[in-house]
């Protein structure tokens, strides 16, 4: 069998791609997935990219609004906080849009805003009950 290697121009796959005669007719755009064009990604496993990100930006989220209640440790619930917000824009910027980015983002900024609300709280009534032994 002759050995017929080639190039050919095809529009849907965005450019010159190149494929044999000996690959029995499958035409794989150029990208070794098994003859399947799937858009240049070879997502074997699945992985959407920036997912686990949002992933990461929900539970650190989730955690962050949990430590409030916890009195000074609602400090580290700003840092989570902070943490979270980056990793669900980093989510964004990676193309991922899903409703667990969102929730990232959203439980985040609640948990920062919260967290820095309860840790302030704690710390003016540390200075107040501080405070009071001055005058007694």
């Amino acid at each position: 069998m002759e050995n017929n290697n080639y190039n050919d121009y095809n529009a849907n796959n965005g450019g010159y791609n190149s494929y044999n005669n000996n690959n029995n007719g499958y035409y794989n755009g150029g990208y070794n997935n098994g003859g399947y064009n799937n858009g240049g990604y070879n997502n074997y496993n699945g992985d959407v990219p920036g997912k686990g990100a949002a992933t990461a930006s929900m539970v650190l989220g989730i955690i962050s609004v949990v430590l409030w209640f916890f009195g000074y440790s609602a400090i580290v619930s700003v840092i989570l906080g902070v943490v979270g917000l980056i990793l669900a824009g980093n989510a964004k910027k990676a193309g991922f849009m899903g409703g667990i980015r969102t929730a990232g983002f959203v439980l985040s900024l609640i948990g920062l805003i919260g967290g820095a609300l309860v840790f302030i709280a704690c710390v003016a009534v540390v200075g107040a009950i501080g405070t009071l032994g001055l005058y007694y």
